[in-house]
């Protein structure tokens, strides 16, 4: 697969050339004496860059071809790393240490002339073999390749029509049949009426839209219909006759040509002839497998605002924002992945057994479950690897499927299904295409969340700053819902307001991703899958799916990320070694093990590391040597002993997201009692419980260095105001951290997150910061903490500016607070709120925000003894939580209150008074109650079940209120107790 190979090439040769500008290459020649050697390179890899954008896509001399793009690939990351290994070795670096590495840069001077060396010898090959030819019908391959894998899932439309489709066909025929009265809230009323089928390839949208186009009831409510495959690539003119053919006749379209014999025949006269002969008819087109918007619009010319009522327009695509783009959000049907039974019942049939067959043998049901698990409802997949085992023994069934990672990437009887995937991919843009490919890393069926991936995508180089106002976190995140829209990917967890958090990729688009990166050489996976994917060349991404060790043959020195699933490998201290001199990135956030201090001892030797995470850790200080790593973007090291971030953090410059935090566990306060430590640690030794041992060496450390602080905050030094690219930083303990370094959090203009822990905060303190936050005009999350409940007016010292903050979108305020501050009421752009330990007596200053639409409070963040939404307040609020609260007796909802409240959710209050108000909740959707003493439960359900809306009521473990049951205040009192210690929101 050739082209697969140019997509990531081409991203790499720009990526090389971004590297040095013309003024730093110029710097590198005269410093090494290759400055001709350097301007050749870079000349050179313009003219590659050219060639692989004009190849995208060429399947000529496909062998030949392939071969010499690897070579083009290797190259471009060579020549890419010996730019960045030569920057690293002279920025930021004195005239002295520039002299003291002459040995370095002479071995890199060697590098770069045999680069050119190479780069001529590539030349000279393609000469040799005639590999580069590129010519006009390569177009008509892709038209080819599509058209092969239609015909393939024609051939099985009988029998698809046999599972699961009554039911969608019966949604399809309404949406085609309804009467345009029904059109006249929607803004896209026109005519004739779109209809979009979207989902991924294989599954089934041509099957449904085809069984639905030949039924006898829409034959006889149409004049005319036309079935149109689009596919990839098209001839406008040709879509245009086979319009005419279909929808007037043979005849029609022999007699308009032969009136336009002599004439040179344009587009604007076969799209005028349909459109005058469309006038008045009711007519039902199909346009099957339109890929993008420009294709969607250079056929709809031919009927735009054009029939009679009740004619339609029918187009099935993978792509979202075609769908979204042509008709209302009402008529885009999405096919759904066939249900357990259902897919049983297809795999049943393509393989003559029956569910009789399964029951008799344990072993065969097991492994249908397993080959349906993999298929992910996917008919097309089903209906592929079904024929593949139709053929075999039930016996070699288990060995088929554990091959199947495999043959999917060279077995020809999965070629079908292999080329319906690839064509999505084959289709992507070049700058999506590494970022797909990158998603090969992570284990089948693993859920990915969006925040990590997008991160990963930005360190790994592969957003382009698109030159706007746009961050690249918020470039890459439009990338992933591009995958997202043209169904690479699918949605697997959304927050409470929608939004996409992680996807999944379908296993069998995993599989297929995993095969082109076995070709390409981009990614080894030990004990994945398919093992050994990487065996030749240098490897450049490696990713641990299970334990065990580093393999020595392996050559790690141009490994570019590795990515660890499992326990952390022996040994551990490796990871931080030489041996991955060009690693950017060190991903152990799905890693199962802890990472201790002398795991990162030496992380200071991977100078051009641009992601680190570290999940929970025994990890107590960073060592002085992460300085070194000038590129540095993102540094995750949450859930650590860290208590203070040392001057080095400063010379990090690049760096976009710090998050650092204090991991507070019971052994913390034993231990500031040094005998009782000392103690204990003596005994942990002796039993041979090393990891504890661990454990309590490193909150010594931690207690020790932060003087006991029971903050989970850590100290920031002085100088922080350098980190100008600083986007996301938590957790800032304010007490600790000096008055100046304070103030210079003011200078990170680009903030968009800060979290901050304020508690034992002096008045100066308190007022430095206040000063800070209004000089952030960028940002978006604030979250500051206080939970010292003696004193009521701390958290107000850390909150008392005054000037609202207008991009701010999500607040979170945990401490006591005398009232709302003023400025929160002023915060326009508020979306969401949390307040926790507040004890406020009322939220009426909250009210008139006109964006926020998730509200909750937890534990005792309310101190009143009623919670009352009066009249036209909070009108946007669509999710309301309240979470352990003692004196909150009563939630009542007046009239006009909260219009769009849809989610109500109280966990562990004790409501003696109920919750009143229900009724004028018009768009309720759910109310979940759980561990409260709740009155007039009997009302509540009456109440609910004769709201129009229907919602739906779930309460577990609640207790009717009883104001003389002092046991049930106390069993309360406890389970928020036992909850504002192991829980957060």
């Amino acid at each position: 697969m050739a082209e697969t190979a140019l997509g990531m090439a081409t991203t790499l040769v720009g990526s090389a050339l971004g590297v040095a500008s013309s003024a730093a290459r110029e710097e590198m020649g005269l410093l090494l004496g290759v400055q001709d050697d350097i301007w050749f390179i870079g000349d050179e890899l313009k003219m590659m860059q050219a060639f692989l954008r004009a190849a995208d896509g060429a399947r000529e001399n496909a062998g030949v071809l392939k071969a010499y793009l690897e070579l083009i690939r290797d190259l471009a990351y060579d020549i890419e790393d010996c730019l960045e290994e030569f920057m690293a070795s002279i920025k930021h670096k004195s005239l002295r240490q520039q002299l003291l590495s002459l040995r370095a840069r002479h071995r890199i001077a060697v590098q770069i002339r045999a680069l050119k060396q190479r780069v001529q010898e590539v030349s000279q090959r393609n000469k040799r073999y005639n590999a580069i030819k590129i010519t006009p019908s390569t177009s008509t391959n892709v038209i080819g390749d599509t058209e092969l894998s239609r015909n393939f899932t024609a051939l099985n439309v009988e029998e698809a029509q046999l599972v699961g489709l009554d039911e969608p066909k019966k949604k399809l025929m309404e949406l085609i049949t309804k009467p345009k009265a029904h059109m006249e809230h929607e803004t896209f009323n026109t005519c004739p009426r779109v209809i979009s089928l979207v989902g991924m390839g294989g599954l089934g949208k041509t099957t449904l839209a085809k069984k639905v186009f030949d039924s006898k009831d829409i034959s006889d409510f149409f004049s005319t219909r036309a079935w149109i495959t689009v596919s990839q690539s098209f001839d406008q003119k040709e879509i245009f006759k086979e319009m005419i053919k279909q929808l007037f006749g043979f005849e029609s379209l022999n007699i308009f040509l032969e009136n336009h014999q002599g004439q040179v025949l344009e587009v604007r006269h076969l799209a005028g002839y349909i459109s005058r002969r469309l006038k008045g008819t009711r007519y039902l087109i199909v346009l099957d497998d339109v890929w993008t918007i420009d294709a969607w619009n250079l056929i709809k010319v031919t009927f735009q605002d054009i029939g009679k009522d009740g004619s339609c327009v029918v187009v099935t695509t993978r792509n979202g924002k075609l769908a979204e783009h042509c008709c209302p959000p009402s008529y885009i049907h999405h096919p759904e992945f066939l249900g357990e039974e259902e897919a049983t019942t297809l795999f049943l049939k393509k393989t003559n057994k029956s569910l009789d067959d399964l029951e008799k043998d344990e072993n065969t049901k097991g492994v249908v479950k397993e080959v349906l698990n993999k298929c992910g409802g996917l008919p097309l997949a089903i209906l592929t690897i079904g024929g593949l085992f139709a053929n075999k023994d039930t016996k070699e069934w288990r060995s088929l499927y554990k091959q199947l990672p495999w043959d999917l990437a060279t077995n020809p009887s999965l070629d079908a299904l292999r080329r319906v995937v690839s064509l999505s991919y084959n289709h992507l843009p070049s700058y999506l295409k590494p970022c797909f490919l990158h998603l090969s890393i992570f284990p089948e069926d693993f859920e990915i969340e969006k925040k990590h991936i997008v991160n990963r995508w930005v360190a790994e180089g592969f957003i382009a700053d698109d030159t706007t106002t746009r961050t690249l976190e918020e470039v890459a995140e439009s990338y992933f819902y591009e995958l997202m829209s043209r169904s690479m990917i699918q949605p697997s967890k959304l927050d409470d307001l929608g939004n996409v958090k992680a996807c999944r990729i379908h296993d069998i688009v995993h599989d297929i991703a995993v095969s082109i990166s076995r070709q390409e050489n981009y990614a080894a996976i030990p004990g994945g899958q398919m093992p050994n994917i990487a065996t030749r060349g240098s490897i450049r991404h490696l990713s641990y799916f299970s334990s065990g060790k580093l393999d020595a043959s392996m050559d790690l020195s141009r490994v570019r990320s590795f990515t660890l699933f499992s326990e952390l490998l022996d040994p551990a201290a490796s990871l931080c070694s030489d041996q991955f001199k060009m690693l950017r990135v060190l991903d152990l956030k799905n890693s199962i093990s802890i990472a201790r201090q002398r795991d990162i001892k030496n992380i200071g030797l991977l100078l051009h590391l641009k992601y680190v995470h570290f999940p929970a850790s025994y990890i107590y200080a960073l060592p002085r040597s992460i300085g070194n790593l000038r590129g540095l973007q993102i540094l995750d090291i949450r859930i650590s002993n860290i208590a203070t971030l040392h001057s080095e953090i400063t010379k990090l410059q690049n760096l976009r997201s710090l998050r650092c935090s204090k991991e507070i566990d019971n052994s913390y306060v034993r231990i500031s009692q040094y005998g009782e430590w000392l103690k204990v640690a003596l005994e942990l030794i002796a039993s041979g419980d090393h990891d504890e041992y661990r454990n309590e060496i490193a909150n010594f450390y931690m207690g020790f260095s932060s003087c006991w602080s029971c903050s989970n905050g850590v100290k920031l030094p002085k100088g922080v105001g350098s980190l100008k690219q600083l986007q996301i930083l938590e957790k800032v303990d304010i007490r600790r951290t000096s008055r100046k370094a304070i103030k210079e959090l003011g200078e990170l203009t680009q903030m968009r997150k800060l979290a901050v822990a304020g508690r034992g905060a002096s008045k100066k303190k308190s007022e430095a910061f206040c000063e800070t936050i209004e000089k952030l005009s960028s940002l978006r999350s604030l979250s500051v903490s206080s939970k010292d409940m003696d004193n009521v007016d701390e958290l107000d010292m850390l909150v008392s500016f005054e000037s609202p903050l207008l991009s701010l979108d999500r607040l979170k305020l945990e401490g006591q607070l005398k009232e709302i501050p003023a400025w929160v009421a002023k915060s326009v752009n508020l979306v969401k709120i949390d307040l926790e330990y507040c004890k406020l007596k009322e939220v009426e200053a909250l009210a008139q925000l006109p964006n926020l639409m998730q509200f909750s409070l937890f534990r005792e963040a309310c101190g009143a003894e009623k919670l009352v939404f009066r009249k036209h307040a909070f009108l946007k609020l669509r999710i309301l939580q309240l979470y352990y609260s003692l004196t909150l007796g009563e939630v009542k909802f007046e009239e006009t209150a909260t219009p769009n409240l849809e989610k109500i959710r109280i966990d562990r209050c004790k409501l003696t008074s109920g919750i009143n108000g229900i009724k004028h909740l018009p768009k309720l959707k759910e109310m979940y109650i759980w561990g409260c003493i709740l009155a007039k439960q009997d009302m509540l359900q009456d109440e609910m079940n004769k709201h129009t809306n229907r919602p739906v009521l779930q309460m577990l473990d609640c207790k009717p209120a009883n104001p003389d049951d002092s046991e049930v205040k106390v069993e309360v009192t406890e389970s928020i107790s036992e909850a504002g210690e192991t829980s957060q929101s």
